[in-house]
């Protein structure tokens, strides 16, 4: 059975902070891409590379023991590549605050032992 959304959650950790202290904003960016990368391979069954990242625009920061809730839902399916739409929001478990942190649409494609491009579809 094809997938078609993913969640992750998770704790930030201090090792996860940049010079101001909150998240740093490369490691949101790998937190996507993983995120993305895992539902692209459960939808597909196949091995997947990014190809394209669109417009990741950072609202509000992410703090230390934010918890950080990825959810990666699949758009479209084509031949040989899928486009994934990703969110980012934060919750401070302590004051109950939820912010949305960023958003970004993904593609990924899928490829072969040889790293040829291969088809997704049945």
């Amino acid at each position: 059975m094809k997938k078609h959304t993913l969640q992750l959650s998770f704790l930030a950790q201090t090792t996860d902070v940049n010079y101001r202290g909150t998240v740093h904003g490369g490691k949101v960016m790998k937190w996507i891409d993983e995120a993305g990368y895992a539902l692209a391979a459960q939808h597909t069954q196949k091995y997947c590379v990014t190809k394209f990242v669109d417009d990741i625009e950072f609202k509000n920061p992410i703090s230390i023991g934010d918890l950080v809730l990825v959810e990666a839902s699949v758009l479209r399916s084509g031949t040989t590549s899928i486009r994934i739409h990703v969110t980012v929001a934060s919750e401070n478990l302590i004051e109950g605050e939820r912010k949305d942190n960023c958003a970004c649409d993904i593609v990924f494609v899928a490829l072969d032992e040889q790293g040829n491009k291969i088809a997704i579809t049945a």
